[in-house]
């Protein structure tokens, strides 16, 4: 597909916030609109911070073939569930940051390779995180070598107002990766982990050039992503941020924002019913 004379082979798209309505669920204009790019020979990932376990229906429902980029880009999983990709975060790093979040009278959620995400103590803001579809799993004790040697994201489900926030990207920076995704997404990875990193390296496994590749997003941590992307579209309600280093500005996430923009600018169609 051509858009002001580009080819356009690869489409990569954020998935809560933009590929979701507000309700986190799937519409079916975007689930038309994604058919149909698949239809016109461009392949399509999901680049998300949830898990891969949160995203199998929707990779289903598209019959998504490609690896797919899970956990913030820590995480690179194939059709097949096998990860061909995985960015940890160093042992040292892992036990610090856990008794810092700790010690500030907070309660952390970690994340590991294989998909799964637990936590010791449970706190009523992690009922975000299980609205998006994440299954939370208890544990007596998260400092343990295993999650060290494991771990591919730290959270916590705070405000962008909250201290802890300004005081852990203080304390970790140039350490350690920080990214917000949304209201209460607070996540700590690799500094070689990351959505950005994580699309140059499948695109150079596919053969894709950067002027290739269309990228949706609405938050922060689709930043990475965009600068690895020849052509950006954030939907209207994106951080003002995204906003600003967006080549397109499309309609809301609730408003099917993404199907229109890729009716008119990657496909070059009028959008069809739902």
């Amino acid at each position: 597909m051509i858009i002001k004379n580009k080819v356009i082979k690869l489409l990569v798209t954020d998935v809560d916030g933009t590929l979701l309505d507000s309700n986190s669920s799937l519409p079916v204009l975007n689930k038309k609109a994604i058919l149909a790019c698949k239809n016109s020979g461009i392949e399509v990932i999901l680049a998300t911070g949830k898990s891969i376990d949160s995203i199998t229906h929707i990779i289903n429902l598209l019959d998504l073939k490609l690896p797919q980029i899970t956990f913030n880009g820590a995480v690179i999983v194939n059709s097949e569930r096998k990860i061909i990709r995985s960015v940890k975060i160093r042992p040292d790093l892992y036990f610090e940051v856990i008794q810092t979040i700790k010690e500030k009278g907070y309660e952390p959620l970690i994340s590991i390779e294989n998909g799964k995400i637990f936590y010791e103590s449970y706190h009523p803001n992690m009922e975000n995180i299980v609205r998006v579809g994440e299954k939370l799993l208890k544990v007596d004790n998260l400092e343990t070598p295993h999650f060290s040697r494991n771990c591919v994201s730290i959270s916590v489900p705070i405000k962008e107002t909250d201290p802890l926030d300004r005081f852990l990207r203080d304390r970790f920076s140039g350490r350690l990766q920080i990214l917000r995704s949304g209201e209460y997404f607070f996540d700590i990875l690799s500094l070689d982990a990351g959505k950005g990193n994580a699309l140059l390296y499948l695109a150079r496994i596919l053969g894709v050039r950067k002027e290739e590749i269309v990228v949706f997003g609405d938050s922060y941590n689709d930043l990475s992503m965009f600068r690895e992307a020849g052509l950006r579209i954030a939907v209207k309600n994106s951080y003002p941020g995204v906003l600003k280093e967006a080549d397109i500005i499309t309609e809301e996430n609730y408003n099917c924002g993404l199907a229109k923009a890729i009716f008119r600018y990657v496909l070059d169609s009028e959008p069809v019913k739902p």
